[in-house]
C-alpha cells in the first residue's frame, strides 16, 4: 500500500469514526427531544440561551473576511451567513495572481460550500480540499475571524 493510499485511508478511517460518534446519543434521552430532531442529526444538550461547552453563540448575519496562510501573505475571501451558529451559505473568492495558485483557490473555492453549508461553524475545521493543502489554512483563519466577529 502506498503512502498516499495509507494516508487516504486514515482520513477516511477518522472521518467515519467522528461521523458515527456524532450520530451517538446516549439511551436514556428523553423522546420528545428525539422527535424534534431530523433523522441522524446529532444530539447536544444545554440549558436554554446557552451554547454547549467549548462552543460559541454567535449573531446571526452575513460576514465577509480575508482569510490568511502561508509564510508568502497568501489569502482568500470568506463571506458567509450565519443563522443560529449554522453556516447557511459560503462564497470563497480567490486572491492569488500566480496562475497556478489561483487554478489551486479555485478549485478549493468551488468545493467548500458543499462540505460547510448547514454545519455549525464550531464543527467545521477543513485540512486538505480539493488537492490544496494550504488554502484551508486560510479558510479555517476566515472562520476563527468570523467567530471573533460574530460573539455575543
Amino acid at each position: 500500500m502506498s503512502v498516499l493510499s495509507k494516508k487516504l485511508t486514515t482520513a477516511l478511517l477518522g472521518v467515519s469514526v467522528t461521523a458515527a460518534l456524532a450520530n451517538c446519543e446516549s439511551p436514556d434521552a428523553d423522546d420528545a427531544s428525539s422527535a424534534a430532531r431530523s433523522p441522524g442529526s446529532p444530539a447536544v444538550s444545554s440549558s436554554p440561551g446557552s451554547a454547549p461547552p467549548g462552543r460559541g453563540s454567535y449573531k446571526d448575519g452575513e460576514y465577509t473576511v480575508d482569510g490568511e496562510y502561508g509564510t508568502r501573505g497568501s489569502s482568500i475571501g470568506v463571506s458567509l451567513t450565519l443563522e443560529d451558529d449554522e453556516i447557511t451559505a459560503v462564497e470563497v473568492t480567490p486572491h492569488a495572481t500566480d496562475e497556478t495558485s489561483l487554478a489551486l483557490q479555485k478549485r478549493f473555492a468551488e468545493a467548500v460550500p458543499e462540505l460547510v453549508t448547514g454545519r455549525d461553524i464550531d464543527d467545521v475545521e477543513l485540512d486538505r480540499v480539493a488537492g490544496n493543502s494550504h488554502t484551508p489554512e486560510g479558510f479555517n483563519d476566515a472562520l476563527e475571524e468570523t467567530k471573533a466577529a460574530a460573539s455575543r
